[in-house]
């Protein structure tokens, strides 16, 4: 058992030179590529981060007030000021700015989500659908919805925040 680190002493000391260098060459090259790719994410959040978020209405009933204002008081995020109505034209999706996340609420009886998600796609514009637990009923949605990567589906204030970092992060 004695002749173990012996034998790990010897054979370090016997490295030579060119070795130990290439070594530590190695090392450092590894290290700059975990820097430079972990730079790169930053940055690409921080660009992201620049993204104006919009909240679409899909319904007069519901109302985004207090979602918007929550998101609006981190400040973190760029939200628009005023909630676009979707309702009855998708057209005002074309005067929204290209690089944008859009923040769909969700109802029952709205059936132009194909288009607007083929809208998005079109842009690549994630979206988060805003619906409370279990409304969703439809499976004519949820195939709409996991259709498109970039969408997801959040039933809380708290959970919307969270979706919209990860979409940021990933984007």
């Amino acid at each position: 058992m004695n002749h173990i680190p012996q034998n790990i002493f010897e054979f370090l000391s016997a490295l030579s030179l060119i070795h130990w260098l290439f070594i530590i060459l190695i090392l450092i090259l590894s290290w700059l590529l975990y820097l430079w790719r972990y730079l790169r994410l930053q940055l690409k959040f921080a660009r992201n981060l620049k993204r104006k978020i919009y909240f679409l209405k899909t319904s007069a009933g519901k109302n985004f007030q207090v979602e918007r204002d929550l998101l609006k008081e981190v400040k973190l995020f760029r939200i628009e000021d005023d909630i676009k109505d979707v309702t009855a034209d998708l057209k005002i999706l074309q005067k929204l700015e290209p690089k944008s996340v859009f923040i769909v609420g969700y109802d029952a009886d709205y059936s132009e989500y194909e288009k607007l998600l083929s809208e998005a796609r079109s842009k690549n514009i994630p979206v988060i659908i805003f619906a409370e637990q279990g409304e969703i009923q439809n499976a004519e949605h949820w195939k709409i919805f996991n259709g498109y990567i970039y969408c997801d589906v959040a039933n809380t204030s708290n959970r919307l925040s969270i979706i919209l970092l990860n979409i940021l992060t990933i984007i």
